[in-house]
């Protein structure tokens, strides 16, 4: 067991934290954070998969949130009567930290740290096809203005 552990030295200043870098997102990504509301985000993925039509809506946690992602998930398959299945991806990724050195002669530098993720992907299962049917579709792309949304009945 020669393996070197690294370990992080010691830092010499405060560590401001960048904001973790997102892909380019779709309508059906839905990213979990410590504001995220349960009911809101169960209902926007109520609303994509059976209102809008979509076959899959996938659900974004970083760090402490996997578990909330992971609650989250459960709960909108358990609220759309098992009609979805989920597939769970899990991964490392990088972020970059800015450690500001208490003497303002020294320069910024950066550090990196990793912090796992999870992407929960909700797929529709052949009988969420007959829950859609029933409901009717958005005759227009749909806005957070719930004043200029329709519903097509």
């Amino acid at each position: 067991m020669n393996e070197e552990i690294i370990k992080r030295s010691p830092v010499e200043g405060s560590i401001k934290k960048r904001t973790p870098q997102r892909p380019a997102t779709v309508p059906t990504d839905i990213y979990i954070s410590q504001k995220s509301k349960q009911s809101a985000i169960i209902k926007r993925i109520h609303r994509l998969m059976v209102k809008e039509n979509r076959k899959s809506v996938t659900l974004h946690g970083l760090g402490a949130m996997v578990l909330r992602a992971t609650s989250f998930a459960l709960t909108a398959q358990e609220e759309l009567n098992n009609q979805v299945v989920l597939i769970p991806t899990t991964e490392t990724v990088g972020l970059i930290d800015d450690v500001i050195p208490d003497d303002m002669e020294k320069d910024i530098e950066t550090q990196k740290r990793f912090n796992s993720v999870i992407h929960i992907r909700l797929e529709a299962k052949g009988n969420l096809d007959q829950l859609q049917k029933k409901t009717g579709r958005i005759i227009h792309r749909p806005s957070r203005n719930r004043r200029s949304r329709r519903w097509n009945v």
